[in-house]
């Protein structure tokens, strides 16, 4: 029973830390277990929704059948007859041991590290399509032309042009980046200035088909989610 009531009391650790866990992460737009997701702010809304809420009812039935086991140990320590029972109640909880330890390591991953996007709309292509899912790592040196994640009023996907500090042109159908050109344009935007600290100029690869910073502007490093690292498709 000593070795019962220290798994018990470790889960139970484990546990205040996945409800921790849960509520810290909550305003991350694309953490798997967000629960007050809205239907503009993530692209692939229904295969996300029904993703939080499957691991949300595994969570919610575990802790049910947990917080069940520790009253029937309390109930049930001073009680020798039932000992037996409790151990093989204890053995069938324990058989389920992991799911606290996956979804801890799965929260601390998602919420911390790396997380999945779905892409949504034609401002990518051809390097990304809608539903192409693409690796997102949130820990990362922003260079130019890495492509990025940020939400403004919801969640874009675009190509960086320009860092802070950047010298941008775009006149008479040129782009050039400190005094170097990077491509012919046709689009009807002009810019000729420092790029400000803590702001991108960004563009989708679809430059006629994309909204982008030559309509909402510099983009604030406070608004970025993380770079796309990998295409999983």
């Amino acid at each position: 029973m000593k070795k019962t009531k220290r798994r018990l009391i470790s889960f139970f650790f484990i546990n205040i830390l996945i409800i921790v866990l849960f509520i810290h992460f909550q305003s991350n737009p694309l953490f798997l277990f967000r629960f007050n997701r809205s239907v503009d702010s993530v692209s692939a809304y229904g295969s996300y929704q029904l993703i939080s809420m499957i691991l949300l009812a595994i969570v919610f039935l575990y802790l049910i059948s947990y917080l069940g086991l520790i009253g029937s140990y309390i109930y049930n320590r001073k009680k020798d007859v039932d000992k037996e029972k409790f151990i093989k109640s204890y053995n069938f909880f324990d058989f389920f041991s992991i799911i606290p330890i996956f979804f801890l390591i799965m929260m601390t991953l998602n919420g911390w590290l790396f997380t999945l996007a779905v892409v949504d709309g034609a401002s990518m292509e051809p390097t990304y399509e809608t539903d192409d899912v693409v690796l997102i790592s949130y820990h990362t040196d922003i260079e130019r032309l890495d492509v990025i994640v940020f939400e403004y009023d919801k969640l874009y996907i675009k190509r960086v042009l320009a860092l802070p500090g950047d010298l941008l042109v775009i006149e008479n159908n040129e782009v050039w980046v400190n005094d170097v050109f990077i491509e012919s344009t046709t689009y009807a935007f002009t810019y000729d200035g420092i790029i400000e600290e803590g702001y991108y100029f960004v563009l989708g690869d679809n430059r006629f088909n994309s909204r982008d910073s030559r309509d909402i502007g510099l983009i604030s490093k406070e608004l970025l989610i993380g770079e796309v690292i990998l295409d999983l498709n």
